[in-house]
This record gives C-alpha cells, structure tokens and sequence, in this order.
C-alpha cells in the first residue's frame, strides 16, 4: 500500500505539469514507468543532464549519512566550513582540518567540491576591517582580502572543481550592491579583485557569483550589470549560482525560467546552488541569514499531512520539469541539506521543525523524490513550460 501510494504521489505531480498527455501517447503508463527505472538515485537518474550535488557540515556524517550521500551525490558543498570566520579566525591563524577532512572524504569516493565561499558579508572575521581599533583603509582590507584568498584557494588549488568566490554582494532594495564592509572599506571594485585573486590562486577552478532571490527583478538586473561590470574589469566569471530558497506555493517559476534565460545569454554556466522548500510560513521570501523571527511552535512537529506531502511533490516536480527543460543551460542542481534533519530551515528564520528535502529524518525517501525521478522516465524531455504552483508568486515581504 505505500509504495502505490508513493507512486502515485510521483504521478500527480506529473499531471499537475501538464504531462499526462505526452504519457499516454508513448503508452507509458505509471507502473511501466516505475518498472523500467534502472538506478533510483538521484546521481544515477541526472546522469548526462545536470549535475547533483548537496550542501553538508563536514565528514562528520554518519555511515547511513554517508551512503545516502555517496549514493545519490556527485558533489558536495560545505556548509560552514570554508567560510572564513572557520578557516582564518585571526589574521595569522587558519584552521583547515574540518575543510580538509571534508575534501578527503569527497575524493576518496569519487565527489567532487564547490568551496564555498570566499568573500561574504556573513561569518567574516572583524581583523579584516580594523587597523588598530580603527576602521582599516582600502589598501590594507584590500591586500588581507587577497591575501585570504591567495591563502585558501592556493590552499585547496586542483582540488575544487569550483569556488562559489563572492556571496550575497547584491542589494535587496535599491542600490546595486550591499553597503557591506567589504564595499564600504574596498569600493565597487572588491567583486571584481576577489574573482581575479581566486583566478591566480587556482588557475583551473571554476569561478562562480552566488546570491539569493537573483531570479526576481530588481535583482535579475543588478546580476546581469554585475556579470558586465566583471568583464569590463577583466575578472573571470564562469558562471552563477541561483540559490534557491523558495516557499512553497510561492515559488516564482516564470521568474527562475527567465533569469536562467538572461545569465546563460551572458555566457554563464547557470547553478541552482542551495535549493530547498520551506513548508512553514514566513515573512520575507529571501534567505538573508541577517533576518531572523521569534522562535515559536512547529506546526508540523509530527510530520506532514498527505496533503502537504503531495503539495511539496508536485512542486517539486514542476521545478525538476523547468531544470530539465533547461539542461542545456544549468550545469548543476544542489540541495541545502542532504535529508530534513540537517536543514539549516530547522533553526532559521526561527526555531521550528522543517521538512524541505527530498529525504525525512529517518533518511526515508519523501514522494518528492518519487515525484523528481519519475520526470526522468519520460521518453521524451519535458519542454512545456510548468504551470505555478499555488499563486506562483513570491510571498510577500513584510
């Protein structure tokens, strides 16, 4: 009874985009589909279109964790560790055990890594910023950020496959960039020092920009002005990373297919580098670490209903539809989180139990993940446009 009802989770959600009619014209019915599956793993079913990968802590998974990982994942992203408050807590001190043990652990069984991150606003250090209790000018903030990527990215050089090199530099409201310290202290042009610092530390890792809410205008613009500003400066900049915190019944699909669009015009590799889907209710629909609410009760403690479980699937599936629609222009797809409960959701914006990944905390598959890999046993790629779930809007801020 609960592997019909798994399956028939995955087939809602592929009626809900809309493919129920390309089903019955290749006389596919649901179980034939399910039977002619030859690997069930993520890895496995994406195997030639996109890459998947998922964000974790460290190597300090255990062995359930690991085989999760190494069964489904062909890349991973750190979480924390790379960052710099984590690797270079003072001026003339790094600690890369953590960051190392992880790197090991990707490569011993076949992962490859995307460092994250160099340059942030969030988890850096004050020694970068100060100059004897005093506000350091841009020379000196300018050759320490240099320096710490000289550092780090010399450090790992060959290793990474890629280095998400600046996060979340953006503005949300109506600047171009984020009044950080790094631009109050450097200029405008930190983002462009930054790519062509990681550019001579590691010669072969490819380069990425890596923000939140990109896909909505205004900040769609601002990327694709910063993606020109970069090339005007002669900064290498490969590709951009569309993070991906939605809501759901809020997720802006009309929006993540044009911005796709817009950055692969440009020349850019397109990633969507932290994807997850809150299912409690919030008020802002970015993923500002800065923005947090008052911890109150989880309404979902003891799970999710069916209802919910089948509203995750069927957007999950219409969002798997778009990315595959599109896999001539999206090199990689990674989750935030390897199963619910290692979620970073669990703790931000407030304290409340979440459940936005494709695994629960038993490390159970979800029908999402049913819902995800039925799309890839299709004889013929979806190349519909999926419809919005829910409004299909952002939810609102408040």
């Amino acid at each position: 009874m609960k592997g019909k009802r798994t399956m028939l989770s995955a087939v809602l959600a592929v009626a809900a985009l809309g493919f129920v009619a390309t089903l019955k014209s290749l006389g596919d019915s649901p179980t034939a589909v399910s039977q002619n599956r030859k690997e069930d793993t993520l890895m496995a079913s994406f195997n030639n279109r996109f890459a998947i990968g998922a964000a974790i802590p460290g190597a300090e998974l255990n062995e359930a964790e690991r085989r999760l990982l190494f069964r489904n994942f062909g890349t991973v992203t750190p979480e924390n560790c790379m960052k710099p408050a984590s690797l270079h807590p003072a001026e003339d001190r790094f600690d890369f055990a953590k960051a190392d043990a992880l790197v090991e652990m990707a490569h011993a069984n076949g992962l490859t890594v995307n460092g994250h991150t160099l340059v942030w606003h969030q988890q850096c250090p004050d020694w970068f910023f100060t100059d004897d209790g005093r506000p350091a000018g841009r020379e000196l903030v300018l050759r320490r950020m240099r320096a710490h990527i000289a550092a780090v990215a010399g450090h790992f050089a060959g290793k990474m496959k890629s280095w998400d090199v600046v996060n979340e530099a953006i503005d949300d409201g109506n600047d171009y960039l984020r009044k950080s310290k790094w631009l109050t202290s450097i200029g405008d042009d930190f983002i462009a020092e930054a790519f062509i610092a990681a550019q001579k530390a590691d010669p072969k890792a490819e380069l990425y920009y890596n923000d939140y809410n990109i896909e909505l205008q205004p900040k769609r613009d601002k990327t694709l002005r910063l993606i020109h500003d970069l090339k005007q400066r002669g900064a290498p900049i490969h590709g951009i990373g569309i993070q991906g915190h939605w809501q759901i019944d809020h997720i802006p699909f009309k929006e993540i297919e044009d911005a796709i669009i817009a950055f692969h015009s440009e020349g850019m590799q397109v990633m969507i580098t932290e994807l997850d889907i809150d299912v409690v209710t919030r008020k802002t629909a970015g993923s500002e670490v800065g923005n947090r609410e008052q911890d109150s009760a989880s309404p979902f403690a003891n799970g999710l209903s069916d209802d919910l479980q089948q509203r995750l699937a069927d957007q999950y599936a219409q969002l798997f539809a778009l990315f595959l629609k599109h896999q001539d222009k999206i090199t990689r797809i990674t989750f935030w989180g390897l199963h619910d409960g290692r979620s970073w959701l669990n703790s931000w914006p407030s304290k409340r139990t979440n459940h936005p990944l494709l695994w629960n905390r038993a490390l159970q598959p979800k029908p999402a993940l049913s819902a995800v890999l039925t799309l890839t046993q299709l004889k013929t790629e979806p190349n519909a446009q999926p419809p919005a779930g829910g409004d299909g809007k952002p939810a609102p801020k408040p």
